[in-house]
Parts: C-alpha cells; structure tokens; sequence
C-alpha cells in the first residue's frame, strides 16, 4: 500500500492543474494555471501542458446496448441562444444521404423561416449582433476564450439594466471587453481596444465608466510589474534585463516609488535603467511609445528610481 497521498502527484479537474511546482525554474516567478497550461506570470515560460477532454463520454450498461450518441457543445454565454439553438442543413439529412432537388427547396424555406423567427424581439437581435462583434474584438486583440466568455456576460447584465438604450453598441461591446480585460488581469490598454474597435476613444471610456458604476465590477489595479511583460516582448534584450527589470519593479512598489503615478510610466522607467546598468542601446522614446507615456515622465520615475537603488 502507498504510504504517499493519492493526488500528490495526479492531476486536478479543479483548477487544471498538473505539477506541483509552486514558482518558476527559470526566474523563480509566481505560476498561473489556466485551461491546463501552468505558465510564469513573469517570464512567459510555459512548464506544463495537460488538457483535459470535457466531451461526452457514451455510457454503457450490462443489460443495455451502448449507446453512442453525443450531446452538444457546452452551453456559453458568448453565443447569443447559449449555444443551444439548432441548425438546419443543406445538402444531407442527419444520416448523409443526398436530398433531392425538391428536398433542398423545401429545407431552404425552412432555414429562411428558422432564421426568421431565432429572435423573438429586437432586444435579442441586438444581442446576436454584439456577440457577434465581442468574438471579432477578442480574436483581433488576441485575448483567450474566457475573455470573450466575461466580456458576453457583462453585455448581457447591462443590457438586462436597460444600459444600452441610448447608447452605441459598438462602444458598449468595445466597454465590455476592456472591462473583462481589467477584471481577468490581462494588460491590454484602453486605446488598444479602441484601435480596433468601431467607435472612438472617449466613447469607450464613457461606457466602461457606466459600467464599472452600475454593474460593481472588481477591476483589478494595474501594476508596474503587470506591465513589464509587454515591454519586454517588444525589445529584444537579454534575460538578465528582464529579470533585472522585474526587481526594480518590485523595489518600486515596496519602496513607494509607483504610489500616485501611473504604472506605465513606472513600468517604462524600470525597463530603461535595467538596460542602462547591462549598457544595452535602448532609447527612451522607444520604450515610452510602446509603454503609452512620455519620455518626460519616463525620466521622472528613471531619476526617482535610480536615486531609490542607490540607497540600497
């Protein structure tokens, strides 16, 4: 008999996990499991990938032929029926045969009268429409299924409060997957999601206003440390800087360097005197274009942070 605990080594259905390291072995950073994958939130380095299939599996009993049929895919709010709806075909019935000329026109009035009545009410039209636009807005911005899971049902809450009434669907979507961005820390900046989007600037930060006040969202703050792997994946700099640039990170946060600025502009000037100490050729405009701040405040918290390092 084992004398070791059964899941020591197993996996758990809960959280996905599949190892039991607790930081990373490249940077020492913090892990972070998500859809299976266990990744460092620091340095992007990918350690375990185990997927779990939640298809149905067909059931089978003694005294009962196996049964082989399948149910649906999962039902998800980023479908605007749920993923519950059925679907008319075109050229096959359900077992592959071929219809006839006469079967196909009588299908196809059946999907124009199925597509006529999937929407009981403008409300769910406009429903389908937004949907539709969080799935172009998450693909274009590269942002995981689960975003686009969050970002649906924050649409539906607020239109279910008659927020949308008066107010531009574009921009309400657009409001809707920058705040599950905040809400699931992934760093993607406002204007990112405007650049994309089919309104304007001010228009989206009106309604992620509106949101964040009548739905009570939990908007996780921004930190310099969140910020820096976006930094760093736009230069190519060696690992050293990187993992210098975290620590003035961290010395910027402990020693409340980063209270009352913005973290962008923290971020950016972690990022330049790490690569000032390893005399790499990086330009101040550079890092803050891609940071979304000046060179002048870049040189504020530089200056701040450097006389921070020199007293330790």
């Amino acid at each position: 008999m084992s004398l070791r605990d059964i899941y020591e080594t197993g996996f758990d259905e809960d959280d996905g996990k599949s190892i039991n390291q607790t930081c990373c072995i490249e940077c020492g950073g913090s892990l972070q499991t998500e859809g299976g994958e266990t990744a460092c939130t620091e340095c992007g380095l990918v350690l375990s990938d185990c997927r779990i299939d939640y298809g149905a599996t067909p059931l089978s009993f003694e005294d009962e032929e196996s049964n082989r049929k399948q149910t649906g895919a999962p039902i998800t709010p980023a479908r605007h029926d749920r993923g519950i709806s059925s679907e008319i075909g075109r050229y096959r019935d359900a077992n592959g045969t071929v219809l006839s000329s006469a079967k196909r026109r009588q299908v196809r009035r059946f999907r124009r009268e199925h597509n006529r009545a999937r929407w009981s009410s403008k409300k769910e039209r406009n429903l389908a429409t937004a949907c539709l636009e969080i799935a172009r807005l998450t693909s274009a911005l590269e942002l995981p299924h689960s975003v686009r899971e969050r970002a649906s049902t924050y649409y539906r809450s607020a239109s279910s409060d008659d927020l949308i009434q008066g107010r531009s669907i574009e921009a309400m979507v657009a409001a809707c997957v920058y705040a599950a961005c905040r809400c699931g820390g992934y760093t993607r900046q406002i204007d990112e999601v405007a650049a994309v989007a089919h309104c304007d600037q001010q228009a989206l930060t009106n309604c992620y206003g509106l949101l964040n006040k009548e739905l009570g969202l939990k908007a996780l703050v921004p930190t310099p440390k969140t910020l820096l792997p976006r930094l760093l994946a736009a230069f190519d700099i060696p690992e050293t800087v990187q993992y210098r640039a975290t620590e003035l990170a961290d010395v910027a946060t402990e020693a409340g360097t980063a209270n009352g600025c913005r973290p962008a502009g923290v971020a950016a000037a972690c990022l330049y005197l790490a690569s000032t100490e390893a005399e790499c050729a990086l330009r101040q405009t550079d890092i803050a274009s891609v940071a979304g701040t000046s060179p002048v405040t870049l040189r504020k918290r530089y200056t701040e942070l450097r006389e921070e390092t020199a007293d330790r």
